[in-house]
């Protein structure tokens, strides 16, 4: 188990757009979820929290590059590429393993599975689904999820990200993750 010792600047957390609409319609109550998910995933052994810290990182790294092809960025990946890495991720989510060459395969006990399989659930009510209560509680579990992991620790996984997989998200994707979790992460002291 996990000791928490950060100070959170909520009012920083605040201002992240994804975050904003949620602490505006009720800010303690929102704070209070985080709070909860911040003690239920700080159970974990520091060992899972590696673990979790690198799916994260190549999560995030593969929202990127998704996003941008969506949005028909100029600087997005080919159609072949970012298929390439949408079936990296979502295959190392299904079969609840991480695969890094320099590392071998990375495996989840049954607890670990069960909670990425909570997250994906609430993911897909939230965004597939359009389910604003899913999406809140979400948003709530992953920013509890970067507060516990913190700084070294994600920054550690997004360098082992870089390491063994910029070819494939390119190091543009990579640095767009690593300032996507930083927002998260400018909420500690």
């Amino acid at each position: 188990m996990m000791n928490m010792n950060r100070t959170i600047k909520w009012d920083e957390l605040a201002k992240i757009e994804a975050l904003a609409e949620f602490f505006t319609e009720d800010f303690t109550g929102f704070q209070n979820l985080i709070e909860y998910h911040i003690e239920e995933f700080s159970k974990f052994s520091d060992e899972a929290l590696d673990k979790f810290a690198k799916i994260r990182a190549l999560e995030v790294t593969n929202g990127c590059t998704q996003w941008a092809f969506r949005e028909s960025q100029p600087e997005c990946l080919s159609v072949e590429k970012t298929r390439e890495c949408m079936n990296l991720v979502m295959g190392f989510m299904k079969r609840s393993y991480l695969y890094f060459p320099s590392q071998g395969n990375i495996e989840f006990n049954a607890e670990e599975v069960s909670f990425m399989k909570n997250v994906q659930s609430l993911y897909q009510n939230a965004f597939k689904n359009q389910d604003k209560e899913a999406e809140r509680i979400f948003y709530a579990s992953s920013t509890a999820q970067f507060i516990v992991l913190g700084p070294a620790r994600m920054e550690n996984a997004l360098a082992l990200v870089k390491q063994d997989y910029e070819t494939l998200f390119s190091s543009h994707f990579i640095e767009k993750g690593r300032k996507y979790i930083a927002r998260y992460l400018a909420g500690l002291e």
